[in-house]
């Protein structure tokens, strides 16, 4: 059955769909981990900026810490209700 030319030819021809396959799926890995690469080097720098934030409220007086307890208790409650309208 290999010495017919045409089947020659599709079982070639299947063997390069195979590879082109692969090559796209492994630059599509390529491509997430470049995305999960980014993002932790995000978090790393927002976790940082987090212990830098927590340090500055610690420093103001208590009448400064519930309005900017107060701030941000108001924007969670819009982000909500922003979520809510938006389904």
């Amino acid at each position: 059955m290999m010495n017919r030319p045409i089947v020659r030819i599709l079982i070639s021809q299947w063997r390069l769909i195979g590879l082109l396959a692969r090559y796209i799926y492994l630059h599509v890995l390529y491509i997430m981990l470049l995305m999960l690469r980014f993002l932790f080097k995000a978090a790393g720098a927002a976790l940082v900026e987090s212990v830098k934030i927590g340090y500055c409220i610690t420093s103001l007086s208590k009448e400064y810490r519930v309005i900017f307890a107060a701030c941000i208790a108001l924007l969670m409650y819009l982000l909500a209700l922003n979520l809510l309208i938006q389904m």
